[in-house]
């Protein structure tokens, strides 16, 4: 069925969820083509634009629509869109508790490994391999394991339980506990610890291994200026403690 006419049988309902049928894209803006995430089949959302029944929507080529797993705001093309109607009650999610989320923490870097030695490279936006960017990486990876947290960096250090700022002590990390980067406070990049001083991260060509790499938390003999670029902007750690359910708009 055309897709206008789904929305229209809703008259552009904010409180329907629709599922994708097929992979799409999730834009920063209306217009323009810089995408902010990639939205993987069978993940659902709903509109969020509102007075779409008085907009001239049949004009409009995207919506702003926020996504259920993650809460996220993007938009979305219409043409081509393949959807149908989701009725399952958030309310019946599973409940993730810390430790069901440790006990899955070695399936996340056991994943996390196996797509590091998949050829692949940085893609901003990236999130359903094998090209990832920093977040996206991250999120697909406890998102395989059933656990949904946010989908940008910045976003995903908010969700987090703190544990340190840097330096700190570092004798605190446990296996899966996140570390997050940047400038003057702002975050806008993160890894995942594994264990005896790595984490793993996908970074970008600038300044990084253009793909998904091991690095070292601490200083050795092998350093080169990757690694200690990023050594150098670590801003604190935090840890997964729940699974994220949407009760809120992020972007």
């Amino acid at each position: 069925m055309n897709t206008l006419l789904l929305f229209n049988q809703t008259n552009f309902s904010t409180s329907n969820w629709w599922k994708l049928r097929t992979n799409t894209l999730g834009y920063k803006n209306e217009q323009g083509s810089q995408i902010v995430t990639e939205i993987a089949k069978n993940r659902c959302f709903r509109i969020v634009e509102l007075d779409l029944k008085r907009k001239n929507h049949k004009y409009k080529s995207r919506y702003l629509v926020q996504l259920f797993d993650d809460g996220y705001l993007c938009w979305i093309n219409i043409q081509g869109l393949d959807i149908e109607s989701f009725s399952n009650n958030y309310k019946k999610r599973l409940i993730c508790d810390e430790i069901l989320i440790q006990n899955k923490i070695p399936f996340i870097l056991d994943w996390i490994d196996l797509r590091s030695k998949e050829l692949n490279k940085y893609k901003w936006g990236g999130t359903l391999g094998p090209d990832f960017d920093c977040s996206g990486l991250i999120q697909a990876a406890f998102m395989q394991q059933g656990i949904n947290i946010p989908r940008d960096s910045y976003q995903i250090m908010r969700f987090c339980k703190h544990l340190f700022n840097f330096p700190g002590n570092n004798n605190l990390l446990q296996m899966g506990d996140l570390l997050f980067f940047g400038d003057n406070n702002v975050c806008n990049h993160v890894a995942i610890y594994s264990h005896e001083g790595t984490y793993y991260h996908s970074s970008g060509i600038e300044f990084g291994r253009n793909g998904i790499s091991k690095e070292n938390l601490y200083a050795s003999k092998y350093d080169d200026k990757t690694s200690n670029y990023y050594r150098s902007k670590l801003l604190c750690a935090g840890r997964v403690t729940r699974s994220y359910s949407w009760n809120k708009t992020l972007r």
